[in-house]
Protein backbone atom coordinates (compact mmCIF):
# COMPACT_ATOMS: atom_id res chain seq x y z
CA UNK A 1 0.00 0.00 0.00
CA UNK A 2 3.15 2.38 0.39
CA UNK A 3 4.50 1.49 -2.74
CA UNK A 4 1.56 2.54 -4.28
CA UNK A 5 0.52 5.62 -2.71
CA UNK A 6 3.46 7.42 -4.90
CA UNK A 7 2.38 5.78 -8.14
CA UNK A 8 -1.14 7.23 -7.40
CA UNK A 9 0.41 11.06 -7.03
CA UNK A 10 3.01 10.47 -9.92
CA UNK A 11 -0.08 9.73 -12.24
CA UNK A 12 -1.95 12.60 -10.72
CA UNK A 13 0.90 15.05 -11.04
CA UNK A 14 1.77 13.79 -14.64
CA UNK A 15 -1.85 13.91 -16.02
CA UNK A 16 -2.44 17.55 -14.49
CA UNK A 17 0.28 18.66 -15.84
CA UNK A 18 -1.00 17.27 -18.75
CA UNK A 19 -3.79 18.74 -18.95
CA UNK A 20 -2.24 22.34 -17.93
CA UNK A 21 0.01 22.54 -20.96
CA UNK A 22 -2.88 21.45 -23.32
CA UNK A 23 -5.10 24.38 -21.67
CA UNK A 24 -2.11 26.66 -22.36
CA UNK A 25 -1.31 25.37 -26.01
CA UNK A 26 -5.23 25.89 -26.38
CA UNK A 27 -5.37 29.17 -25.06
CA UNK A 28 -1.92 29.98 -26.89
CA UNK A 29 -3.29 28.67 -30.06
CA UNK A 30 -6.71 30.95 -29.59
CA UNK A 31 -4.51 33.77 -29.30
CA UNK A 32 -2.12 33.41 -31.89
CA UNK A 33 -5.57 32.51 -33.94
CA UNK A 34 -6.28 36.40 -33.07
CA UNK A 35 -3.58 37.56 -34.81
CA UNK A 36 -5.38 36.34 -38.43
CA UNK A 37 -7.52 39.04 -39.90
CA UNK A 38 -9.51 39.74 -43.12
CA UNK A 39 -9.00 43.07 -44.75
CA UNK A 40 -11.65 43.86 -46.63
CA UNK A 41 -11.64 44.97 -50.50
CA UNK A 42 -12.40 48.80 -49.61
CA UNK A 43 -9.31 48.86 -47.44
CA UNK A 44 -5.81 49.10 -46.41
CA UNK A 45 -4.22 47.85 -43.01
CA UNK A 46 -2.00 49.46 -41.08
CA UNK A 47 0.08 46.97 -38.70
CA UNK A 48 1.92 49.24 -35.97
CA UNK A 49 3.86 46.76 -33.03
CA UNK A 50 3.78 48.72 -29.64
CA UNK A 51 2.87 52.05 -30.93
CA UNK A 52 5.15 52.00 -34.50
CA UNK A 53 4.45 51.64 -37.65
CA UNK A 54 5.94 48.70 -39.05
CA UNK A 55 4.02 48.15 -42.56
CA UNK A 56 0.92 48.29 -44.57
CA UNK A 57 -0.94 45.79 -46.09
CA UNK A 58 -3.85 46.28 -48.60
CA UNK A 59 -7.02 43.71 -48.60
CA UNK A 60 -6.84 39.90 -48.55
CA UNK A 61 -5.67 37.56 -45.29
CA UNK A 62 -3.10 39.39 -42.68
CA UNK A 63 -1.32 37.49 -40.56
CA UNK A 64 -0.47 39.74 -37.29
CA UNK A 65 1.35 39.35 -33.78
CA UNK A 66 -1.77 39.35 -31.66
CA UNK A 67 -2.74 42.17 -28.92
CA UNK A 68 -0.86 43.45 -27.43
CA UNK A 69 2.49 42.89 -29.28
CA UNK A 70 0.70 44.47 -32.88
CA UNK A 71 -2.26 46.56 -33.51
CA UNK A 72 -4.07 46.93 -37.01
CA UNK A 73 -5.80 50.23 -37.93
CA UNK A 74 -8.33 49.66 -41.11
CA UNK A 75 -7.59 52.60 -43.61
CA UNK A 76 -9.93 53.62 -46.93
CA UNK A 77 -8.12 52.27 -49.75
CA UNK A 78 -6.23 55.21 -51.86
CA UNK A 79 -9.31 54.98 -54.60
CA UNK A 80 -12.06 55.54 -51.72
CA UNK A 81 -12.80 59.15 -50.82
CA UNK A 82 -13.17 60.47 -47.34
CA UNK A 83 -15.91 62.97 -46.16
CA UNK A 84 -15.54 66.22 -44.47
CA UNK A 85 -17.35 68.69 -43.39
CA UNK A 86 -14.95 72.04 -41.50
CA UNK A 87 -17.95 73.38 -39.80
CA UNK A 88 -18.86 70.41 -37.93
CA UNK A 89 -15.63 71.76 -35.83
CA UNK A 90 -17.88 75.51 -35.57
CA UNK A 91 -19.63 75.94 -31.90
CA UNK A 92 -22.84 76.99 -33.76
CA UNK A 93 -25.98 78.23 -31.74
CA UNK A 94 -29.11 77.24 -31.87
CA UNK A 95 -30.17 80.56 -33.94
CA UNK A 96 -27.48 79.82 -36.59
CA UNK A 97 -29.29 76.24 -37.06
CA UNK A 98 -32.76 77.91 -37.27
CA UNK A 99 -31.92 80.83 -39.81
CA UNK A 100 -29.75 78.34 -41.94
CA UNK A 101 -32.73 75.69 -42.39
CA UNK A 102 -35.59 78.51 -43.25
CA UNK A 103 -35.87 78.95 -47.02
CA UNK A 104 -34.93 82.18 -48.21
CA UNK A 105 -32.67 82.84 -45.09
CA UNK A 106 -28.69 83.25 -45.15
CA UNK A 107 -26.55 82.85 -42.22
CA UNK A 108 -26.66 85.53 -39.42
CA UNK A 109 -22.99 86.90 -38.59
CA UNK A 110 -22.44 87.27 -34.93
CA UNK A 111 -21.10 90.28 -33.03
CA UNK A 112 -18.09 88.00 -31.75
CA UNK A 113 -15.56 87.88 -34.50
CA UNK A 114 -14.78 84.14 -33.75
CA UNK A 115 -17.93 82.90 -35.18
CA UNK A 116 -17.58 83.91 -38.18
CA UNK A 117 -14.83 82.26 -39.63
CA UNK A 118 -17.22 81.20 -42.49
CA UNK A 119 -17.67 84.84 -44.26
CA UNK A 120 -15.36 85.82 -46.23
CA UNK A 121 -14.16 89.45 -47.71
CA UNK A 122 -14.91 89.62 -51.58
CA UNK A 123 -12.40 91.84 -53.79
CA UNK A 124 -15.03 94.32 -54.41
CA UNK A 125 -15.74 94.59 -50.60
CA UNK A 126 -18.97 92.29 -50.43
CA UNK A 127 -19.06 89.62 -47.31
CA UNK A 128 -20.02 85.78 -48.76
CA UNK A 129 -20.34 83.02 -46.75
CA UNK A 130 -19.51 79.55 -47.82
CA UNK A 131 -20.54 75.99 -46.58
CA UNK A 132 -18.18 73.52 -47.57
CA UNK A 133 -18.27 69.57 -47.75
CA UNK A 134 -14.33 68.61 -48.59
CA UNK A 135 -13.63 64.94 -49.79
CA UNK A 136 -10.20 63.55 -49.86
CA UNK A 137 -8.01 60.47 -50.32
CA UNK A 138 -5.59 59.24 -48.18
CA UNK A 139 -1.71 59.35 -49.81
CA UNK A 140 0.18 58.06 -47.19
CA UNK A 141 -1.23 55.83 -44.36
CA UNK A 142 1.68 55.95 -42.30
CA UNK A 143 1.40 59.98 -42.01
CA UNK A 144 -2.34 59.92 -41.79
CA UNK A 145 -1.63 57.56 -38.52
CA UNK A 146 0.90 59.59 -36.97
CA UNK A 147 -0.83 62.92 -37.29
CA UNK A 148 -4.13 61.32 -36.09
CA UNK A 149 -5.96 63.77 -34.54
CA UNK A 150 -4.37 67.07 -36.10
CA UNK A 151 -5.89 65.99 -39.66
CA UNK A 152 -9.21 67.86 -39.59
CA UNK A 153 -7.49 70.90 -37.37
CA UNK A 154 -4.96 71.39 -40.62
CA UNK A 155 -7.77 70.81 -43.69
CA UNK A 156 -9.77 73.54 -41.92
CA UNK A 157 -7.29 75.98 -41.33
CA UNK A 158 -5.93 74.66 -45.08
CA UNK A 159 -9.69 75.40 -46.42
CA UNK A 160 -9.90 78.77 -44.62
CA UNK A 161 -6.58 80.69 -45.65
CA UNK A 162 -7.78 78.87 -49.15
CA UNK A 163 -10.78 80.39 -49.21
CA UNK A 164 -9.41 83.77 -47.80
CA UNK A 165 -7.35 84.34 -50.82
CA UNK A 166 -9.68 83.22 -53.19
CA UNK A 167 -12.31 85.36 -52.25
CA UNK A 168 -10.51 88.04 -52.11
CA UNK A 169 -9.73 88.19 -55.81
CA UNK A 170 -13.23 88.10 -57.21
CA UNK A 171 -15.76 90.03 -56.77
CA UNK A 172 -18.95 88.84 -55.48
CA UNK A 173 -20.69 88.26 -58.72
CA UNK A 174 -17.29 85.72 -59.79
CA UNK A 175 -18.77 83.46 -56.99
CA UNK A 176 -22.51 83.67 -56.98
CA UNK A 177 -25.44 85.26 -58.70
CA UNK A 178 -25.67 88.74 -56.93
CA UNK A 179 -26.93 90.39 -59.50
CA UNK A 180 -29.07 89.01 -62.45
CA UNK A 181 -27.66 91.65 -64.78
CA UNK A 182 -24.40 90.46 -64.49
CA UNK A 183 -25.21 86.67 -64.47
CA UNK A 184 -24.49 85.79 -67.94
CA UNK A 185 -20.99 87.59 -68.61
CA UNK A 186 -18.70 85.10 -69.68
CA UNK A 187 -16.21 86.06 -67.62
CA UNK A 188 -18.05 85.90 -64.25
CA UNK A 189 -19.48 82.62 -65.51
CA UNK A 190 -16.10 80.98 -65.71
CA UNK A 191 -14.90 82.49 -62.65
CA UNK A 192 -17.99 80.82 -60.69
CA UNK A 193 -17.11 77.36 -62.37
CA UNK A 194 -13.30 77.43 -61.41
CA UNK A 195 -14.26 78.43 -58.35
CA UNK A 196 -14.68 75.12 -56.66
CA UNK A 197 -11.70 73.77 -59.04
CA UNK A 198 -9.04 76.29 -57.56
CA UNK A 199 -10.00 75.85 -53.85
CA UNK A 200 -9.43 72.32 -54.36
CA UNK A 201 -5.50 73.26 -56.11
CA UNK A 202 -4.98 75.91 -53.22
CA UNK A 203 -5.78 73.36 -50.38
CA UNK A 204 -3.76 70.67 -52.12
CA UNK A 205 -1.05 73.37 -52.42
CA UNK A 206 -0.97 74.35 -48.81
CA UNK A 207 -0.56 70.74 -47.70
CA UNK A 208 2.13 70.17 -50.18
CA UNK A 209 4.19 72.71 -48.43
CA UNK A 210 2.91 71.57 -45.14
CA UNK A 211 4.46 68.20 -46.48
CA UNK A 212 8.23 69.80 -47.62
CA UNK A 213 8.54 71.50 -44.28
CA UNK A 214 7.59 67.53 -42.31
CA UNK A 215 4.50 68.02 -40.70
CA UNK A 216 2.59 66.74 -43.87
CA UNK A 217 -0.85 64.26 -43.21
CA UNK A 218 -0.64 62.18 -45.93
CA UNK A 219 -3.82 63.12 -47.58
CA UNK A 220 -4.63 64.54 -51.12
CA UNK A 221 -8.04 66.94 -51.80
CA UNK A 222 -10.35 65.56 -54.60
CA UNK A 223 -13.22 67.42 -54.25
CA UNK A 224 -14.50 70.19 -52.62
CA UNK A 225 -18.30 70.74 -52.83
CA UNK A 226 -19.01 74.57 -52.06
CA UNK A 227 -22.55 76.42 -51.53
CA UNK A 228 -22.47 80.18 -51.31
CA UNK A 229 -24.93 82.31 -49.95
CA UNK A 230 -25.32 85.84 -48.96
CA UNK A 231 -25.31 86.41 -45.17
CA UNK A 232 -28.64 86.58 -43.91
CA UNK A 233 -30.63 90.10 -44.13
CA UNK A 234 -28.39 91.34 -46.76
CA UNK A 235 -30.65 89.71 -49.48
CA UNK A 236 -33.10 93.23 -48.75
CA UNK A 237 -30.60 95.11 -49.08
CA UNK A 238 -29.51 93.69 -52.37
CA UNK A 239 -32.84 94.17 -53.62
CA UNK A 240 -32.73 97.63 -52.89
CA UNK A 241 -29.55 98.08 -54.49
CA UNK A 242 -31.19 96.40 -57.18
CA UNK A 243 -34.21 98.22 -57.52
CA UNK A 244 -32.23 101.67 -57.32
CA UNK A 245 -29.84 100.59 -60.15
CA UNK A 246 -32.88 99.82 -62.36
CA UNK A 247 -34.66 102.98 -61.57
CA UNK A 248 -31.34 105.35 -62.40
CA UNK A 249 -30.74 102.83 -65.38
CA UNK A 250 -34.71 103.86 -66.52
CA UNK A 251 -34.45 107.25 -66.16
CA UNK A 252 -30.90 107.70 -67.50
CA UNK A 253 -31.89 105.70 -70.63
CA UNK A 254 -34.93 108.08 -70.71
CA UNK A 255 -33.46 111.35 -70.73
CA UNK A 256 -30.99 109.77 -73.17
CA UNK A 257 -33.72 108.87 -75.75
CA UNK A 258 -35.49 112.76 -74.61
CA UNK A 259 -31.58 114.23 -75.33
CA UNK A 260 -31.22 112.17 -78.94
CA UNK A 261 -34.78 113.23 -79.68
CA UNK A 262 -34.33 116.78 -79.23
CA UNK A 263 -30.73 117.01 -81.12
CA UNK A 264 -32.83 115.05 -83.54
CA UNK A 265 -35.01 118.35 -84.05
CA UNK A 266 -32.38 120.69 -83.55
CA UNK A 267 -30.38 118.96 -86.68
CA UNK A 268 -33.28 118.98 -88.45
CA UNK A 269 -34.27 122.88 -87.69
CA UNK A 270 -30.49 123.12 -88.40
CA UNK A 271 -30.60 121.79 -91.88
CA UNK A 272 -33.79 123.55 -92.16
CA UNK A 273 -32.09 126.64 -92.07
CA UNK A 274 -29.10 126.39 -93.94
CA UNK A 275 -31.27 125.03 -96.84
CA UNK A 276 -33.30 128.06 -96.59
CA UNK A 277 -30.43 130.30 -96.88
CA UNK A 278 -28.75 128.56 -99.51
CA UNK A 279 -31.84 129.33 -101.39
CA UNK A 280 -32.35 132.63 -100.56
CA UNK A 281 -28.57 133.43 -101.57
CA UNK A 282 -28.61 131.44 -104.35
CA UNK A 283 -32.11 133.58 -105.68
CA UNK A 284 -29.93 137.07 -104.53
CA UNK A 285 -26.81 135.43 -106.81
CA UNK A 286 -29.21 134.80 -109.96
CA UNK A 287 -30.76 138.25 -109.10
CA UNK A 288 -27.71 139.98 -109.43
CA UNK A 289 -26.75 138.07 -112.56
CA UNK A 290 -30.10 138.97 -113.95
CA UNK A 291 -29.76 142.69 -113.55
CA UNK A 292 -25.87 142.55 -114.53
CA UNK A 293 -26.12 140.33 -117.49
CA UNK A 294 -26.58 143.11 -119.82
CA UNK A 295 -24.11 145.06 -118.35
CA UNK A 296 -21.14 142.12 -118.91
CA UNK A 297 -22.77 141.42 -121.73
CA UNK A 298 -21.99 144.38 -123.35
CA UNK A 299 -18.61 145.56 -121.70
CA UNK A 300 -17.40 141.68 -122.99
CA UNK A 301 -18.02 142.84 -126.33
CA UNK A 302 -14.65 144.75 -128.10
CA UNK A 303 -16.56 146.02 -131.00
CA UNK A 304 -18.92 148.65 -128.73
CA UNK A 305 -17.42 151.91 -128.04
CA UNK A 306 -18.85 153.79 -124.45
CA UNK A 307 -21.53 155.62 -126.61
CA UNK A 308 -22.89 153.27 -128.26
CA UNK A 309 -23.11 151.11 -124.90
CA UNK A 310 -24.97 153.73 -123.21
CA UNK A 311 -27.52 154.07 -126.25
CA UNK A 312 -28.33 150.22 -126.00
CA UNK A 313 -28.65 150.38 -122.39
CA UNK A 314 -30.74 153.95 -123.02
CA UNK A 315 -33.18 152.07 -125.35
CA UNK A 316 -33.88 149.04 -123.24
CA UNK A 317 -34.53 151.05 -120.41
CA UNK A 318 -36.71 153.41 -122.02
CA UNK A 319 -39.10 150.15 -123.33
CA UNK A 320 -39.02 149.08 -120.33
CA UNK A 321 -40.79 152.69 -119.13
CA UNK A 322 -42.88 152.62 -122.27
CA UNK A 323 -44.36 149.15 -121.40
CA UNK A 324 -45.78 150.94 -118.44
CA UNK A 325 -46.89 153.83 -119.99
CA UNK A 326 -50.18 154.59 -120.97
CA UNK A 327 -50.08 157.79 -122.72
CA UNK A 328 -46.53 159.89 -123.70
CA UNK A 329 -46.54 163.66 -125.20
CA UNK A 330 -44.03 165.16 -126.39
CA UNK A 331 -43.16 168.98 -126.05
CA UNK A 332 -40.11 170.33 -127.41
CA UNK A 333 -36.97 170.96 -125.91
CA UNK A 334 -36.67 174.56 -126.15
CA UNK A 335 -40.14 174.53 -124.29
CA UNK A 336 -40.14 175.35 -120.60
CA UNK A 337 -43.04 172.81 -120.11
CA UNK A 338 -42.77 169.37 -118.32
CA UNK A 339 -43.34 165.93 -120.24
CA UNK A 340 -46.44 163.73 -118.43
CA UNK A 341 -46.66 160.01 -118.78
CA UNK A 342 -49.55 158.62 -118.20
CA UNK A 343 -49.60 155.25 -116.81
CA UNK A 344 -51.79 152.17 -117.95
CA UNK A 345 -55.29 152.17 -116.26
CA UNK A 346 -55.04 149.70 -113.49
Amino acid sequence: MTAARPTILAETLTWSFRLLFALVAALAGMWLVRGIQRVPPENRAVVMRFGQVVRTAGPGLLLTWPSPIDSVVLLPSQGRQVQFAPEALESRSPLDERIAGAPGQGFIASDNARDNTWFFLTGDGAVVHLRTMLFYQIDDPVAYIIAGDHIEPMLRRALIAAAVQLCARRSLDGILVARPEAAGAPRLVAQRERFAAELVQAVNQRLSQASGQGSGIGIQVARIDVVPSIPGGAKESFDTVLTVEQQAERSLADARTTAEARRQIAEQGRQTLIDEARARAEESVRTAQARTALVLSLGRDPSLDRRTIVERTYRDRIKSLFDIAGKIETVPVTSQAHTFIFGASP
